[in-house]
């Protein structure tokens, strides 16, 4: 999947883990790096902790304590209300699985990092069973920057 222009966020992950207690796996990092907060084809919606140019209110760690209650974090959602976690059932978070949580509350367990999990889901190596299908045929990534300006564009985001 192309990187996007303009993509990638700058997360200060010092101060996540200082004013939240969180740390991340390496690979997630990544992730918001090259990528940052946007959405796989519209799709799939990958959350990030709040950075300095962060526009919402609600975000990744949003009333959300370590260790999480449960063990999971949500990093991600479809429009099908389906759940991408984490099990942060470990201290180092490079041990972290990813769990999808369907809207009815069926639990589906991948022992793999974000990183690996997204490239078997968009080369069609794993077909997770989802409430709705993910289009992420091609695989674009759309950043919440463009996202935002699409729906001002379009008139969604009056005010804003």
């Amino acid at each position: 999947m192309a990187a996007p222009v303009g993509g990638g966020d700058s997360v200060d992950w010092g101060t996540i883990r200082a004013d939240y207690g969180w740390q991340f796996p390496n690979d997630y990092k990544e992730f918001v790096a090259v990528y940052g907060m946007g959405s796989i084809g519209d799709s799939l919606f990958i959350s990030t902790p709040p950075f300095s140019e962060y526009p919402y209110a609600s975000h990744l760690l949003s009333e959300t304590p370590y260790p999480p209650p449960g063990g999971l974090l949500c990093w991600g959602t479809n429009e099908g209300g389906d759940d991408f976690l984490w099990r942060c059932a470990d201290a180092d978070p490079e041990q972290w699985t990813i769990v999808i949580r369907t809207r009815d509350q069926t639990l589906h367990e991948y022992d793999m990092g974000i990183g690996e999990f997204l490239l078997n889901v968009i080369s069609g190596n794993l077909v997770i069973p989802l409430t709705a299908s993910l289009e992420i045929d091609p695989p674009v990534f759309e950043t919440w920057r463009e996202e935002d300006l699409r729906m001002k564009e379009e008139g969604e985001l009056e005010g804003f």
